[in-house]
């Protein structure tokens, strides 16, 4: 037999197996009743699809398929009624996973193995955390459903009538690109607060922060700030959270460039990896287990208060901000040179550090050196930093802010250091 028809069906067979498995262990806490199938059952729906469509292909008729998944249809259709009639008021859920086990099938038997993975992983997450996203659903408000919406506007809708060419002085402005940025980093801050919310902070204060740093470290310190004037008695575990939610940004940087300039990633990955790390380490010495319930309760009202991150006129800021940015940043590189960028990058990072690394990655592909750009996402990173101390300092503990002061000022000693690898 050929191995390749040995590979299709043995995926099909595996993929099919894991959600057999997800579903046979949620029978068995059921107490083995109202199961539409277990794991033989979708094992065996996976490799059924999978040589449907391969007997299809030897027989180079597609009516076969078509007759196969009719009749499979049919099958599913007479076991709901079936179980339905014994079970009452059963939902279709695993009848619908069938289906998709079934079309995963197909999809190993056509080699798409990456996009059968992840349909199997996406109905397998979908199935195992049925009671997460109840819970969650019942806890969501409306302004979060209507901010679900207006990304999936932005995102899916939007997006794709932008023309991707340039346009302005420099060629600094090209719609395609800057709506992809806004949906890029709105997203990142989306998800990170459907997290915080699907979790919840009594998770931890760790990841707490960290997740509370990529959607907004600045919102994040603003808010231990007045927490911590107000609990004057908590020091350690408001550092904690907060070099925490500082390393996490370093981390977000390396995924951003990740995604827009892979080829810079080689030199960004040297001191943001430098930086982050400093911080997680410092953070573990910081821990302190016995004010850790008390600040989670702060932490936990500051969540339940939190807003989504994400909303369409903050979008749309954010979208000018990047192209204000990338406009003065070209500007300063053509009249200036690398002086004129790093000043730039300065003053931008006041406002908003996610804004200068995409643009400085953006630049990388044509105008800007890679080492030039490295220097600018790392300024942007660092004063934005410096930014959050200088809040706790302002509206915070000053015994939070100093310890917080020697943090940052390990990182961005090792940060320094590491460019001598760059």
């Amino acid at each position: 037999m050929d191995y390749l028809i040995i590979q299709q069906l043995g995926i099909a067979a595996l993929l099919g197996s894991l959600i057999g498995l997800e579903r046979e262990h949620k029978h068995q806490i059921r107490g083995g009743s109202g199961g539409f199938a277990g794991i033989r059952t979708y094992t065996l729906l996976g490799v059924f699809g999978a040589l449907s469509y391969l007997i299809a292909d030897f027989m180079d008729n597609e009516w076969f398929l078509m007759v196969m998944t009719l009749g499979f249809l049919g099958l599913i259709i007479a076991t709901y009624f079936v179980v339905y009639a014994e079970y009452k008021g059963v939902g279709i859920t695993s009848e619908v996973a069938a289906v998709l086990v079934y079309s995963s099938g197909i999809l190993c038997a056509l080699e798409k193995y990456l996009l059968a993975t992840a349909v199997i992983l996406g109905v397998f997450f979908v199935l195992h955390f049925k009671t997460s996203l109840h819970q969650w659903a019942k806890k969501i408000r409306d302004e979060e459903v209507l901010s679900t919406a207006e990304f999936a506007i932005i995102a899916f809708v939007v997006l794709p009538l932008l023309p991707n060419e340039s346009f302005g002085p420099y060629g600094f402005f090209n719609p395609y690109i800057v709506w992809l940025i806004v949906v890029f980093i709105s997203g990142i801050s989306f998800l990170s607060y459907v997290a915080i919310k699907l979790f919840g902070a009594k998770k931890g204060i760790g990841l707490t922060g960290f997740l509370g740093g990529i959607a907004s470290s600045t919102a994040l310190s603003l808010s231990f700030s007045a927490q911590s004037k107000k609990n004057t008695h908590i020091v350690k575990p408001y550092v904690f959270a907060m070099v925490v939610a500082s390393s996490a940004v370093f981390f977000k940087v390396i995924v951003e460039v990740a995604v827009l300039n892979p080829a810079l990633l080689g030199k960004v990955i040297v001191p943001m990896l430098a930086m982050g790390v400093t911080g997680l380490v410092s953070a573990l010495f910081l821990w302190v287990k016995k004010d850790e319930t008390e600040l989670s309760k702060v932490v936990s009202r500051d969540m339940v208060k939190m807003k989504s991150p994400f909303s369409l006129v903050p979008a749309l800021k954010f979208g000018l901000v990047f192209a204000g940015i990338l406009f003065v940043s070209r500007f300063a590189l053509e009249v200036i040179g690398n002086k004129g960028i790093y000043l730039t990058s300065v003053f931008s990072a006041l406002l908003d550090a996610d804004a200068v690394v995409v643009s400085a990655a953006n630049m990388a592909k044509e105008t800007l050196s890679h080492s030039s750009a490295v220097v600018v996402i790392t300024i942007g990173t660092v004063i934005n930093t410096i930014v959050k101390g200088v809040i706790f300092f302002a509206f915070g503990n000053r015994k939070v802010a100093v310890k917080l002061a020697f943090v940052y000022l390990l990182m961005f000693v090792s940060g320094a250091i590491s460019f001598m690898f760059v």
